[in-house]
């Protein structure tokens, strides 16, 4: 049951995804294995974001997104953080050199939870590399 953050689930619903992007074949292995998906809630408002941004760059059209959003929401991820998740999240911002918030509520969730963080977000990884559970898509095919 890994958590997953945005950075990988953008690719996965991306209009334009390459598909030999790492998180996609990362995808592909947890499906295989019928993976239980963790998250918390933030992911739907940080991924729906990154595609509106798509849509204001001009790289995909309104269309586009509106098709990615409904993958979104067919994605099997369970959305399962809790109010203590944003307290240890705060917590790790202060220690680790004030990195955003956000990021590390999916850290939160998956200590919560014992379980991997499977990040694209390689400064996340670097920051935190005493984590050894947070790992990046391309270790997931191991």
């Amino acid at each position: 049951m890994p958590v997953v953050d945005a950075s990988v689930v953008v690719d996965w619903v991306a209009p334009d995804a390459d598909a030999e992007l790492p998180a996609l074949t990362a995808l592909e292995r947890l499906a295989a294995d019928d993976a239980e998906l963790l998250a918390p809630r933030l992911l739907m408002e940080e991924v729906a974001n990154a595609l509106l941004t798509g849509v204001r760059r001009e790289r995909w059209s309104g269309a586009d997104a509106d098709k990615a959003r409904g993958l979104l929401r067919e994605l099997p991820v369970r959305l399962i953080d809790e109010p203590r998740d944003l307290d240890r999240a705060w917590d790790l911002a202060r220690r680790y050199d004030n990195h955003p918030v956000y990021d590390l509520v999916y850290v939160a969730v998956a200590e919560r939870q014992r379980t991997q963080l499977i990040t694209a977000d390689s400064t996340l990884r670097r920051r935190l590399s005493d984590f050894d559970w947070l790992v990046a898509p391309e270790q997931i095919l191991r």
